[in-house]
């Protein structure tokens, strides 16, 4: 019986393809309960782990099959008619920065990192569905404020922004990470033509022209595919 019920979370998980909440899967089945299902997750992640071609992932209360990243390179050549551009260590310091200080605003990355600006850095990051804008920071121009998603949790390996280990050792997981998984982090569009001689400096100030706000703007320009959206104000 129990193992009946373990193949039918399974088959949950693998049909619906993006990550489903562990309350919904308990809800729908009645013979499970929460312990329950913690257990059928632990015991499928036992299965699907080491050489495995998939992975169960778990972050957020959510669970998801996912490729084995070892495979990546591989996968990322079948399936991705565009080779990306690996993270380069902007967008990894960038990124390190929000999951740590999360919510945090432009201004606020830019004075942590010397005055170097973040506009690019954001823009990538955001197309990447790494990061999102979570609210605004209720403070003169109410500047929009950042933190990171499911997507970043699952991409790196990450069950909870609580399980984030020492700064510098993240840092140094996703620079290590990078590797297998840059095929697959920036799968929205080439962030650099690599067939062409294209500073970053250039894409630097496209993406800032892109967000610069107008002179009587007095709040922070929300992002073309966040209109509409409400987001809550932190003090």
């Amino acid at each position: 019986m129990m193992e009946n019920i373990k193949n039918t979370v399974e088959a949950i998980i693998f049909a619906s393809g993006s990550p489903i909440l562990k309350s919904d899967i308990v809800e729908k089945v009645p013979e499970l309960t929460t312990q329950k299902l913690n257990s059928i997750i632990k015991e499928l992640q036992q299965q699907y782990s080491g050489e495995s071609g998939v992975l169960l992932a778990e972050f957020n209360g959510k669970v998801q099959f996912m490729s084995n990243p070892r495979y990546g390179e591989t996968v990322a050549d079948v399936l991705t008619p565009l080779r990306e551009k690996e993270l380069t260590n902007t967008l990894l310091e960038v990124l390190s920065s929000i999951a740590y200080k999360q919510p945090i605003t432009s201004l606020e990355l830019e004075y942590m990192r010397s005055g170097k600006s973040s506009e690019y850095a954001i823009s990538a990051l955001l197309k990447a569905g790494l990061i999102t804008v979570v609210g605004r920071k209720d403070t003169v121009g109410r500047p929009l404020l950042y933190g990171t998603t499911d997507e970043f949790l699952k991409k790196f390996q990450i069950e909870s922004i609580d399980d984030l280990p020492d700064y510098n050792e993240v840092l140094e997981k996703l620079r290590v990470l990078n590797g297998p998984l840059q095929e697959t982090l920036f799968h929205t569009r080439t962030l650099i033509d690599e067939n062409e001689n294209v500073v970053e400096e250039q894409v630097i100030a496209e993406v800032a022209a892109d967000v610069q706000q107008g002179p009587e703007q007095e709040e922070d320009e929300i992002p073309e595919f966040l209109e509409g959206e409400k987001f809550e104000v932190f003090d």
